[in-house]
């Protein structure tokens, strides 16, 4: 009957503490979400840098704003050892009017799951929200 127990519970639970591979992040952003206040001009700029979480070299092939305000050029296509890639985000934040703003950039790389999605918060001062 005990084995019958410990079976379920490991049928149940996975076997394993581990998370299921699929789960694990491919790419490390640094920042990991990048978390702004609009300025006065409108604009967000910010250079993104990204490495393999496993080590390998990666190369990053494309990326894309999730709105026509956002833009972003790939700067440092491979990310290799010690030395990250790097990306460069454009936002025109404004036509913003709520007080806090989404913007997903994906990724395109030569790792497994890809694309990769990056995140930015944008955040209006407490002045400007309706």
């Amino acid at each position: 009957m005990t084995w019958l127990l410990i079976a379920l519970a490991l049928l149940i639970g996975g076997g394993t503490n581990a998370p299921e591979s699929g789960n694990q992040p491919t790419l490390v952003f640094e920042p990991a979400v990048l978390e702004v206040v609009r300025d006065s001009t409108g604009y967000v700029q910010q250079m993104i840098s990204v490495r393999s979480a496993t080590g390998d070299s990666i190369r990053l092939t494309s990326i894309d704003g999730s709105c026509r305000c956002a833009t972003g050029s790939i700067q440092r296509p491979v990310a290799a050892d010690t030395i990250p890639a790097k990306f460069y985000i454009a936002i025109n934040a404004k036509h913003f009017e709520d007080s806090v703003n989404y913007v997903d950039y994906t990724l395109g790389h030569t790792g497994p799951g890809s694309p990769a999605v990056y995140r930015v918060v944008v955040r209006l001062r407490p002045e400007e929200t309706r």
